[in-house]
C-alpha cells in the first residue's frame, strides 16, 4: 500500500467516538493488544465492519471473543477480501449485549483460507445470489435444505474468473473450498464452439454453509434464508463476473457468443 493510499484510509476511518458507538466498548478493551496488530489491515477490518452497520447508535457491541480473533487473525493482511469478510464478521457479532460469539465459528472457516480461495468464494455465491434473487420461480429455494441446493448450479467463465482473481490454478482453489463444505458438486468444463475453439467454464453449486460464511461478510447472517430473494449487494473493492447462466447456453448467450454446439467435451 502507497504512503497515498495510507493516508486515505486513515481519513476515512470514523473517529473514536463512532465506532465506540458502533461497537461498543470491546476496542477498547483489547488495550494494548490493539496496537501490536498490522495497523493496516486492522484498520481495513474496522472500516469495512463499520460501513457493513445499518444502524450505528443502536445500542449494539461487538463481541470480545469474536474482536479478538477476528483481529488477530485478520490483520496481517491488507488484502480488500480479507477486510471484507473479517469485517463482516465484527459487524455481524453485535448485539444488545454483547455476548453472541457465534462468529467465532466463521472466523476459523475464513482464517483457513488464502485471500485468492476467499475472492473465488464471494464471486461464486455474488453470481449465484444475483441469478437467484432475480428469478422470481426460484422464491420458494430453502438455503437450508442441502437436496434442493444441490440441484442448482451456476455456470461461470474460467478465464474470467482467473482474471479478476489473478490466480493460475483454479482447480486447487475449488478442491480447498469444497474440502470446508463450502461448495457442492463442481466441474470445470470446455465448451467447443462450431470454429473449434473452447469456451472453458465452471459448473458448481452452493451449500447451505457457503451461504452462511456469504450471508456473514455481508452482515446478514440472520438474513442467510433469504439468499433466493434478496439481492446482498457487491463489495465495492473488488470486480465482479460479467458472464453467468443457470447453464451454459445461458453463459455463452451472456457473453454475447451465439454459434455454440450442443456437444460439450471435458477440458
Amino acid at each position: 500500500m502507497s504512503d497515498s493510499d495510507e493516508k486515505k484510509l486513515s481519513i476515512s476511518l470514523p473517529g473514536e467516538w463512532a465506532l465506540k458507538q458502533a461497537f461498543g466498548p470491546v476496542l477498547s478493551e483489547l488495550g494494548e493488544d490493539m496496537k501490536k496488530l498490522y495497523a493496516i489491515g486492522r484498520d481495513k477490518i474496522i472500516l469495512a465492519g463499520f460501513k457493513k452497520i445499518t444502524d450505528k447508535a443502536d445500542g449494539k457491541s461487538a463481541n470480545l471473543r469474536v474482536t479478538r480473533d477476528v483481529f488477530w487473525n485478520g490483520s496481517f493482511t491488507d488484502e480488500a477480501i480479507c477486510a471484507e469478510y473479517f469485517g463482516g464478521i465484527l459487524a455481524s457479532s453485535r448485539s444488545v449485549d454483547g455476548k453472541d460469539d457465534t462468529g467465532v465459528y466463521y472466523v476459523d472457516l475464513i482464517k483457513s483460507l488464502s485471500s485468492n480461495q476467499l475472492k473465488l468464494h464471494y464471486l461464486i455465491y455474488l453470481s449465484f445470489n444475483k441469478h437467484l434473487a432475480s428469478d422470481p420461480s426460484k422464491s420458494q429455494l430453502n438455503p437450508g435444505q442441502a437436496s434442493e441446493l444441490h440441484s442448482e448450479a451456476i455456470f461461470l467463465s474460467t478465464n474470467e474468473l482467473l482474471q479478476i482473481i489473478g490466480d493460475e490454478d483454479i482447480g486447487r482453489d475449488l478442491h480447498a473450498i469444497h474440502a470446508k463444505g463450502l461448495i457442492g458438486d463442481f466441474q470445470n468444463k470446455g465448451h467447443k464452439l462450431k470454429d473449434d475453439r473452447q469456451v472453458h467454464y465452471l459448473e458448481v453449486s452452493p451449500t447451505s454453509l457457503g451461504i452462511q460464511l456469504y450471508a456473514v461478510a455481508h452482515n446478514k447472517l440472520q438474513e442467510w434464508r433469504n439468499f433466493a430473494t434478496i439481492d446482498f449487494g457487491d463489495f465495492d473493492s473488488i470486480n465482479t463476473p460479467k458472464f453467468r447462466g443457470k447453464n451454459i447456453e445461458d453463459l455463452l448467450t451472456s457473453a454475447g457468443i451465439k454459434d455454440i454446439e450442443l456437444e460439450k467435451k471435458e477440458n
